[in-house]
């Protein structure tokens, strides 16, 4: 896949707010690529502008290599499904598809079978003559979306999309969006605060937080080795932990953490004794014991616990630190319990790093 979508150094401030603050991505031919942040770190403003529906104050948006920021929306190759659906409540379902290649002057032939497989397509054959108000939120959805793909955008942009439906219709259609696009191929650039849905649906992901893109990777390596703090704590839940480089070793160096003692890892880049350090810690990457075994460790006693069925989350609390733990299966303690973290180092991940030398 070739870089064929790309967003060059983009600026938008709304008053004296700077909505996007130098926003530079390349997106892929044929990719799910999503944009993921919490509102207001400028995701949506970011979809307006390649929509075509607000300009950016400076750099390019480029498109197979041409700049099509100053065109306006008709005028470009993308197509925007909104989190509304935004359907014509007086047409039918087979209408509201039909009504983009009517204005755009397609023979009546060609409308009808494009509609046909769209229709198809977003399994909506036997809703096809029901007006919006007579269909469900999901299907809305789906009627949307294949009204942004019937006149074959080479991009289509997802804003929120989900957002209004419940989670096991979430669910289900984040299951249909996957088949969806890999029955189009068609880039789709998807909008979400939802961490869940852009890591089920997405090839990859871009973090967004004050206007500003923290990390752009696949899925699991923004889990398992994120760049900041931030991305580490908005993807999934984590324990950030305090410690400061206290020595090398034969495979790393040494890390003293208040509370768990000296651990060794393996940073990925250069860090010298006296590095303050932050270190990211999965709450599954912790066990509990009441044993003494376990080295390196934390005493501490349960101060919550919430069962969710597939797995349970203790919060222990010491003098030092207070960390989340999930386990498989049903609670085993209880509050009040006094009991024994257990830390697998090999799972500790740097996230930020102040080196000691100035």
């Amino acid at each position: 896949m070739e870089d064929f979508l790309v967003i060059d150094a983009i600026r938008k401030r709304f008053g004296n707010h700077p909505a996007l603050d130098g926003v530079s991505l390349q997106i892929r031919e044929g990719e799910v690529f999503s944009l993921l942040g919490p509102s207001g770190c400028g995701k949506t403003t970011l979809l307006r502008l390649i929509a075509g529906f607000d300009s950016p104050d400076s750099g390019q948006i480029l498109l197979q290599g041409r700049n099509v920021a100053g065109l306006p929306p008709e005028k470009r190759p993308v197509n925007t499904v909104f989190q509304n659906y935004a359907l014509f409540p007086h047409l039918s379902i087979r209408e509201n598809i039909a009504f983009g290649p009517k204005m755009a002057g397609w023979a009546r032939s060609q409308i009808s079978s494009e509609v046909a497989r769209m229709l198809a397509l977003v399994k909506m054959e036997d809703q096809a003559d029901k007006l919006p108000s007579q269909i469900s939120g999901g299907q809305k959805q789906r009627v949307a979306i294949a009204r942004a793909l019937v006149n074959k955008p080479r991009v289509l942009l997802l804003d929120e999309p989900l957002a209004a439906l419940d989670l096991k219709l979430r669910q289900h259609l984040l299951v249909e969006l996957a088949a969806l696009h890999r029955e189009v191929g068609t880039t789709f650039v998807y909008v979400t605060h939802d961490q869940a849905e852009a890591m089920s649906l997405s090839h990859r992901i871009a973090v967004m937080n004050a206007g500003r893109v923290e990390q752009v990777d696949v899925p699991e390596s923004l889990y398992r080795a994120p760049r900041t703090p931030f991305v580490a704590s908005f993807i999934g839940d984590t324990n950030l932990l305090a410690g400061s480089i206290t020595g090398t070793s034969s495979n790393g160096c040494k890390v003293t953490v208040p509370g768990l003692g000296v651990l060794e890892i393996r940073p990925e880049t250069p860090i010298t004794v006296g590095d303050q350090v932050t270190l990211s810690l999965r709450p599954e990457d912790l066990s509990l014991t009441d044993g003494k075994d376990s080295d390196p460790s934390l005493v501490g006693v349960v101060d919550e616990v919430i069962y969710f069925g597939a797995f349970t989350r203790y919060w222990v609390t010491s003098s030092n630190q207070r960390l989340l733990v999930q386990t498989h299966g049903k609670a085993a303690w209880a509050r009040g319990d006094a009991v024994r973290v257990a830390v697998d180092p090999g799972t500790l991940h740097i996230v930020e790093m102040k080196s000691s030398v100035q």
